[in-house]
């Protein structure tokens, strides 16, 4: 078994963030992110995606405040909504400009977690 530093359980919104975040502070941690689905977005994955999904939120509202979601790069106006393939194609390029890849572990589903007295 490989020992790492920090899991994160979890590819989406949530988990990507967290990931990001850790791998900044501590950039010589050893993480993980594991996520039981073939594609990182959680909500957004590509399995989940259909013919119309768009977000309940406009252009602007649902972003990571240090990666926006421009018009010109995603094709979504002010006042529209985003549809589900474009998010996910946010998370793909969010983990490309942050070099995440290396620490998201995909296909993989946590059953036990358990806190270890010395650490």
């Amino acid at each position: 078994m490989e020992s790492v530093d920090v899991i994160i359980v979890g590819a989406g919104w949530h988990g990507l963030a967290a990931l990001k975040t850790y791998h900044q502070v501590h950039p010589n941690a050893r993480i993980l992110c594991l996520d039981n689905s073939a594609s990182i977005g959680g909500v957004w994955a590509t399995h989940r995606l259909y013919e119309g999904l768009k977000s309940n939120n406009l252009l602007g509202t649902y972003e990571f405040s240090d990666f926006p979601m421009d018009p010109a790069t995603y094709g979504v106006q002010p006042g529209e909504h985003i549809p589900g393939g474009v998010i996910h194609t946010y998370f793909q390029r969010f983990v490309e400009h942050f070099h995440l890849a290396e620490f998201i572990r995909l296909n993989t589903t946590v059953e036990v977690a358990d806190h270890q007295a010395d650490g």
